[in-house]
């Protein structure tokens, strides 16, 4: 690894996003600026290596406000649709770089994706549908390859709790969800 880690939080919003649609809460009729977060995500630059943590509904927009033009794998976390749910975008990533996206997930993760996006697993794909390659994870480290090299990471057990407790933090500070 011949450089630091940066972690770029992409949205920090709930499964619905903030605002939710229909609510006029405090937080969603809000002016504030920290008040209007995408759904989870987060892009890990690692020794070289660009690893984005989910993909959800708000995936384009998220790629677009960062001006993402590479990603060297994703990592799903689990299989709720705010995580799993912009993949179909990838697409622009297999056009521009002329490969298959590699996905990092665990098998139930994989299982899911193949029903909903069967038309990307299909034998026979229409023009256009998203490629990926999917690689199997578990509780033990494992090997991500990237334009630059390759790394291997390991994914804590009680991940989610300390993501939790980051963005809490985070939002404790003041941080916006794309502060560096």
């Amino acid at each position: 690894m011949t450089e630091g880690a940066r972690l770029t939080f992409l949205g920090t919003g709930t499964s619905q996003g903030i605002p939710m649609i229909g609510c006029g809460c405090e937080v969603c009729a809000s002016r504030d600026p920290r008040d209007k977060r995408l759904r989870s995500s987060a892009l890990v630059d690692y020794g070289g290596l660009r690893i984005l943590i989910d993909a959800g509904p708000d995936f384009r927009q998220q790629m677009l406000r960062e001006n993402v033009s590479h990603v060297d794998a994703i990592l799903l976390t689990h299989n709720h649709k705010d995580h799993t749910g912009g993949l179909d975008d990838i697409r622009a990533f297999n056009y521009t770089e002329k490969r298959p996206v590699q996905i990092y997930c665990e098998k139930y993760v994989e299982e899911s994706l193949r029903q909903e996006y069967s038309y990307a697993f299909a034998e026979k794909k229409y023009p256009g549908a998203p490629e990926w390659n999917v690689h199997e994870i578990g509780n033990s480290p494992f090997n991500v390859s990237g334009s630059c090299g390759t790394d291997r990471l390991g994914i804590p057990e009680k991940a989610t709790c300390m993501w939790t407790r980051t963005v809490l933090q985070r939002k404790s500070q003041g941080l916006s969800e794309s502060s560096r």
